[in-house]
C-alpha cells in the first residue's frame, strides 16, 4: 500500500503518487482527475497539512469518495523533514516529503466529518477571521486620527459588525439544521455559549466518544512533562487542536464568575498558590471533561439534566 503526498496550493495540487510527481488544479476537475488517480492505487492514506482553507474542497471530495486520508501538523512534517536533512522546501519536495512521512509515521486516519461539520469548521473560522479584522480597527480607531481616516475606520468597523452577524446567523442556521440537540447538550453547562458550542461541534466531532484522558489530548489540555535526569521542569500544554483549547480557555473566564462547582475548583487553586493561568487552564481542563461525560450520556441516549 503506498502513501500519497499532496501540498496544497491556491490554485495547485502537487501531487507525490508511487513515485512520481503530479500537479492538478485546485478545482472540480483537478480534483476529480486526482481523486482518479488516487483509485488506481492501493492507497494507505492520502497525507494533506491544513493550508487556511484551501484543502477543504480536496478534503471533502475524498471523504466522499471514501479514501482514507491523514490530515498532519504542519511543524511535524517540517521537523521530520530536518531530521532526514531534506532542508529544501518547495511544492514539489513538500509533496515528497509528506507521501514519506505518511509511511514512516502512519498518522492517525481522519475520521469522517459530516458535510456539514465541515461547512460549520469553514463558517467558524470565516467569523474568527471577522472578528480579529474589527479588533484590529478599533485598535487603529483609539488612536488620534484625522476626522476622514476615523470615519473611514468607523465605517470599516459598522461593515465587519454586519458580517459577523451574517455569520453567525449562518452558523446557528446550519446548527439548528444538523445537531441542534449538540448544542443544547454543550449549551446546558454554565460558561458554554452559543460560538463555543459550535467550536466544539466542528472541530472536535469526537467528543463523548472518547474517555477524558484522550479528549484532553486531543484538544491539547494535557500537561506535558518536562523533565531530564533530576530536572523536573514545568509542564505546559501544547500541541491538540489550539482552535478548541483556546475556546475553552475563554470560556473558562466566564465559568469562573457564573458557574458555581468550577467557580470552587478555580479558587481552591488560587489558594494553593496556583498562578492564575494555570488555574485557568486546569478549568478549561475540567470543563472538557464535563461536556465529554454530557455526550457520552446523550449519545448513549440517556438523561444528562
Amino acid at each position: 500500500m503506498i502513501n500519497i503526498g499532496c501540498d496544497i496550493g491556491k490554485s495547485e495540487i502537487d501531487t507525490y503518487i508511487n513515485g512520481k510527481h503530479c500537479k492538478f488544479s485546485n478545482d472540480i476537475n483537478g480534483i476529480q482527475q486526482l481523486i482518479a488517480r488516487c483509485k488506481e492505487q492501493d492507497v494507505a492514506r492520502v497525507v494533506l497539512e491544513p493550508t487556511g482553507g484551501y484543502e477543504r474542497h480536496l478534503l471533502k471530495e475524498l471523504l466522499a469518495h471514501q479514501l482514507p486520508v491523514a490530515m498532519v501538523n504542519p511543524m511535524y512534517v517540517r521537523k521530520f523533514a530536518g531530521s532526514r536533512r531534506d532542508l529544501a522546501k518547495t511544492d514539489k519536495i513538500d509533496a515528497k516529503i509528506l507521501s514519506e512521512y505518511g509511511e514512516k509515521m502512519e498518522p492517525i486516519i481522519y475520521e469522517q466529518k459530516a458535510e456539514f461539520r465541515i461547512d460549520l469548521e469553514a463558517l467558524v473560522s470565516h467569523r474568527d477571521t471577522l472578528v480579529e479584522m474589527r479588533k484590529e480597527e478599533r485598535m487603529r480607531l483609539s488612536k488620534k486620527h484625522l476626522q476622514l481616516v476615523s470615519n473611514s475606520i468607523k465605517a470599516n468597523i459598522d461593515h465587519f459588525d454586519k458580517q459577523l452577524e451574517v455569520a453567525e446567523k449562518a452558523i446557528e442556521d446550519l446548527i439548528a439544521a444538523n445537531a441542534p440537540k449538540e448544542s443544547e447538550v454543550l449549551q446546558t453547562e454554565k460558561g458554554i455559549g452559543a460560538q463555543t458550542s459550535a467550536v466544539l461541534i466542528a472541530y472536535l466531532p469526537e467528543l463523548g466518544r472518547l474517555d477524558n484522558r484522550q479528549i484532553v489530548k486531543l484538544a491539547g489540555l494535557a500537561p506535558m512533562a518536562n523533565d531530564s535526569g533530576k530536572k523536573s521542569g514545568k509542564r505546559s500544554i501544547r500541541g491538540g487542536r489550539k482552535r478548541v483549547r483556546n475556546a475553552l480557555l475563554v470560556a473558562s473566564l466566564s465559568a469562573v464568575k457564573g458557574n458555581k462547582k468550577v467557580k470552587d475548583f478555580y479558587n481552591r487553586l488560587i489558594a494553593k498558590g496556583k498562578l492564575p493561568k494555570v488555574a485557568l487552564t486546569a478549568v478549561a481542563r475540567k470543563l472538557l471533561v464535563i461536556l465529554n461525560s454530557k455526550m457520552r450520556l446523550f449519545r448513549e441516549e440517556k438523561e444528562y439534566f
